[in-house]
C-alpha cells in the first residue's frame, strides 16, 4: 500500500465521527430504524479500534503517538513537534517513517 494510500486510510478516523452523529441524530429523526443504526454506530466504532490498533502496532511509542496524534486527535504535525518537543522537520521525518512502518492489516 502507498504512503498516499495509507494517509488517506487514517484520515478516515476523523471522518467516522461525522457518521457517528449522522446515525445518532437518525436515531432521534427515526425512532423506528434505532436498531438498525445503533448497529451502524457499533460497526463505526469498531472500525475506529481497529484503526487505533492498527496505530499502536507501528512501534507502540513515539511513531505510534506520532500517528495518532495527526490522525486521531487530528493536530497538525507542527502542533505534534511542539507537544514532543522536536523540531517540525523531525516530526515530519518521523512520520513518513511511521507511515512506512504502519499496516493496513
Amino acid at each position: 500500500m502507498t504512503r498516499q494510500a495509507k494517509k488517506h486510510y487514517l484520515e478516515s478516523y476523523r471522518l467516522q465521527q461525522a457518521k457517528i452523529k449522522r446515525f445518532r441524530d437518525l436515531m432521534i429523526e427515526l425512532p423506528d430504524k434505532r436498531d438498525l443504526y445503533h448497529i451502524c454506530i457499533e460497526k463505526v466504532e469498531q472500525f475506529r479500534k481497529t484503526i487505533e490498533k492498527q496505530i499502536e502496532k507501528v512501534d507502540g511509542t513515539l511513531l505510534s503517538e506520532i500517528l495518532f496524534q495527526k490522525y486521531v486527535c487530528g493536530k497538525t504535525l507542527e502542533e505534534i513537534a511542539l507537544l514532543l518537543n522536536y523540531s517540525h522537520r523531525q516530526i515530519e521525518r518521523l512520520h513518513i517513517k511511521a507511515l512506512e512502518n504502519f499496516s493496513v492489516c
